[in-house]
């Protein structure tokens, strides 16, 4: 259902709101320069949007994936149940599912819903990993790290135990709740979001958002959550949500990881008075108070806290006086639209119309990250997952090539392959995801075939190489970014975690083998 248009009053320049266009421009500059690929940009001053830019060929109307910036979202659901009195900071998981005292664990016996969404549960699970429609019960038999409320511990999985409460109490799924509340007053579409095996929210992660949804909902919080006037968000909640609720600095290095969690939302280290709705590969949300501004971007950089420190470089430089004469910098961010020149060759006719079967990779499917045509970033966090691609078949036309494929799950894809020198855009659907993607092809070699195929809501662009021989085939999977960078990071935030040098060992031993592990060559023939 599509929703009144509300979009956010658009300045006449930014220097008429108080913002430098000049000082924007040098950081959107620096970003592209440290390799921070920004996708869209808006800043907002003075409840009006004073610049926005996208990195074609992403627009306005195309959904972004958010990853944590989710968790601000329930937290605003948690909001609204408080004010209605439909649950309180003391309800206990064990109240909203008593067979879990079956269990007879004392510390899971005290666990609350605030304990999750403040991130001092105490639980370190892996419920992602898992593919049982049980995600409760593989939370419960989870290890304990600390008695809840005693210390903090950013677990993505709080979030969708926090999901699945508020479901139940409610007696209706986070997103028909957040409709008449939330989405309809901002005026957002309704927007996907991932959901468990079991039908709930997962939470945590798997919203799709525009970029003006997202300052939407940032500038409802900045205006004490009011709307074009109108009071959506209970103030109150927008102050307790956002504020300092946890000292997180003892597990958080970074300064800007370890400046205060609240419910949902960091408090900032970079500028006073500050804080920010965050996901992974650089989704921010931030509300500078003391300016009455907002920045939204959507990113695909692994490095959260550069990318903040990039921003505080620059902020509150870019904060003026209103001045509608000063000279404006037009903001532009870089465009992605470039394809190879094209190249056809006559391995086409000898290998269109067949289908190629691969074998299955046996590592990759015992640790449950088959290869799909989506990256990594994206199926990573998805219920249905698909992968284990075969049943490839490639046929040939004047302008590319029609490619098509199943995965594990039933699924079955055909799009198109533009070889013509152009993107051609197509619809790829693995379960609940429906992803609109970009893509275009090339012949590196005489027998070897590229596609390069970008999901335009994800982080990453799917590479697959084929290289053909007589009857048979190999597959090179890859991503951009790649995966080299993003293991790095993670590598180094398990070395904080984990103490030892056995632990240490191992990581500095699989971070530069990740990419071959994760994405391996694999081997098939055609059919006959």
């Amino acid at each position: 259902m599509k929703t009144l248009n509300k979009s956010i009053e658009r300045a006449k320049t930014p220097e008429s709101v108080g913002i430098d266009s000049s000082v924007i421009l040098k950081m959107t500059e620096e970003m592209s320069y440290r390799g921070i690929n920004t996708h869209s940009l808006m800043i907002i001053r003075n409840n009006m949007v004073a610049c926005e830019a996208w990195s074609e060929p992403l627009g306005p109307e195309i959904p972004h994936m958010v990853y944590s910036v989710s968790k601000s979202f329930l937290s605003t659901a948690y909001g609204f149940a408080l004010a209605e009195g439909k649950i309180t900071r003391e309800t206990k998981l064990v109240d909203v599912f008593p067979e879990l005292l079956k269990k007879r664990d004392a510390f899971l016996e005290k666990l609350t819903i605030h304990h999750l969404l403040c991130m001092t549960a105490g639980k370190q699970t892996a419920i992602r990993g898992s593919k049982s429609d049980d995600w409760l019960n593989v939370f419960a038999e989870a290890k304990w790290i600390f008695e809840p409320g005693t210390s903090w511990r950013y677990v993505n999985d709080n979030y969708y135990v926090a999901s699945k409460m508020l479901c139940a109490v409610l007696g209706e799924s986070i997103t028909e709740y957040l409709t008449p509340r939330l989405y309809d007053p901002l005026g957002i579409d309704v927007p996907f979001w991932e959901h468990s095996p079991d039908g709930v929210e997962s939470g945590g992660w798997g919203l799709m958002l525009k970029t003006e949804d997202i300052a939407k909902f940032i500038l409802c919080y900045q205006n004490n959550g009011k709307y074009n006037g109108e009071q959506i968000i209970p103030e109150w909640w927008t102050k307790e949500a956002t504020g300092f609720i946890t000292d997180n600095s003892v597990s958080e290095k970074a300064p800007d990881a370890g400046a205060g969690y609240g419910c949902g939302f960091w408090r900032c280290a970079g500028m006073p008075n500050t804080y920010r709705c965050e996901g992974m590969f650089c989704q921010y949300a931030i509300s500078f108070e003391d300016y009455n501004a907002c920045l939204v971007m959507t990113s695909e950089h692994s490095d959260l806290q550069e990318t903040l420190d990039v921003i505080w470089k620059y902020m509150p430089r870019a904060f003026i006086e209103p001045d509608s004469e000063k000279k404006t910098c037009k903001i532009t961010l870089p465009d992605r639209t470039a394809v190879t020149v094209p190249n056809r060759n006559e391995t086409e006719g000898l290998i269109n119309g067949k289908i190629y079967n691969l074998r299955k990779c046996r590592f990759i499917n015992f640790i449950g990250f088959p290869v799909s045509v989506l990256p990594m970033p994206i199926v990573f966090f998805a219920k249905d997952r698909g992968g284990n691609m075969n049943e490839l078949r490639f046929c040939f036309s004047e302008k590319g090539c029609t490619f098509s494929w199943s995965e594990d799950g039933g699924f079955k894809n055909e799009i198109f392959i533009s070889m013509n020198g152009e993107a051609s855009f197509d619809e790829v659907v693995i379960g609940e995801l429906k992803m609109l993607v970009r893509s275009y092809g090339f012949w590196e070699k005489d027998k070897t075939l590229v596609m390069h195929i970008r999901p335009l809501a994800s982080v990453s662009e799917r590479v697959l190489k084929f290289e053909f021989s007589k009857n048979r085939i190999k597959m090179y999977p890859s991503y951009i970014p790649g995966t080299d960078e993003k293991a790095k990071k993670v590598g180094e935030k398990l070395k904080c975690i984990l103490i030892g040098k056995w632990f240490h060992w191992w990581i500095d031993f699989l971070v530069p083998r990740v990419g071959r592990i994760l994405n391996p060559t694999h081997y098939g023939k055609a059919q006959k």
